[in-house]
């Protein structure tokens, strides 16, 4: 079943051949996968869903996403190693996988699933210079802040139905707030950038979502409104259209959208901030 329903992906996306739009595609498959696994285990009560992907499974934000992110109650530095091993038994054991292998990285807060089913996938053209392995990742870490609120979400596709515990909307525009503050870009160099932060960003506005102004200046230690919207404002002012697009290009089938919204992103952002003001 795993291995045709990852057939079905390619032989319906090969409009193109963008390969990295198709390899999201097909790790969007798998996060069904990890997510059920995940949602019906012992770790469901403690994990906390978060990121884009988060917003993708459950608030329908219209591009796709690379990893799945969570916040882990009581953390400990053996969850990693455990989850992994977990998640490597469920593929293997009820979905006779065995094409599966998972490294623990990132001082413990990175699992890497690694798939063996490029080749299979027909997407591996020259076997000696490219690689067979579809990775996915999954970043934990602790819970940070005080100032959350714990909701659920019911995903219920053809084959999977699963809870999942999640923060709030208003939680997850805060921390994406957050991630932007902290992230920086230096010329010739990228450090940290993400251009869908700022798609995300847009997605919150344009939904009208209040931000958890409590969580924002207890994780980025910043004091006032005015304050996180100036630096806000700076952030997105540094922004350049080809950064924007490269990170963005991958995660979109519709790529005349989105070129119409790199090119047009700080109107936009400028027409919507507004509604940050006043939130």
């Amino acid at each position: 079943m795993l291995l045709s329903s990852l057939k079905k992906i390619v032989e319906e996306n090969q409009v193109g051949k963008n390969f990295s739009l198709v390899r999201n595609l097909l790790k969007e498959n798998l996060q069904y996968y990890v997510l059920d696994f995940l949602f019906s285990s012992k770790w469901a009560e403690r994990l906390l869903f978060k990121g884009g992907t988060c917003l993708r499974f459950c608030f329908d934000l219209p591009r796709l996403s690379e990893d799945l992110d969570f916040d882990v109650k009581n953390y400990s530095a053996s969850v990693s190693q455990e989850v992994a091993k977990d998640i490597e038994n469920y593929f293997v054991k009820k979905w006779q996988f065995k094409k599966i292998k998972t490294k623990v990285a990132g001082n413990g807060h990175q699992i890497f699933l690694k798939f063996s089913v490029l080749a299979d996938l027909g997407l591996v053209k020259n076997p000696k210079s490219e690689t067979d392995i579809l990775f996915l990742r999954i970043d934990l870490s602790p819970v940070l802040s005080k100032s959350y609120e714990e909701e659920l979400s019911v995903k219920s596709t053809y084959d999977f139905n699963f809870i999942l515990r999640r923060y709030s909307l208003s939680d997850l525009m805060a921390s994406k707030i957050v991630a932007i503050l902290r992230r920086s870009f230096k010329k010739g160099k990228k450090v940290n950038f993400k251009g869908r932060d700022y798609f995300d960003l847009w997605w919150f506005l344009d939904r009208g979502v209040k931000p958890n102004w409590k969580m924002i200046k207890e994780l980025a230690g910043i004091k006032t409104r005015s304050e996180v919207v100036r630096q806000l404002d700076k952030k997105v002012g540094l922004v350049k259209e080809a950064y924007l697009m490269e990170d963005l290009r991958p995660l979109f089938k519709d790529q005349k959208w989105l070129v119409n919204f790199v090119k047009n992103f700080k109107k936009i952002y400028e027409s919507e901030r507004v509604k940050l003001v006043k939130s």
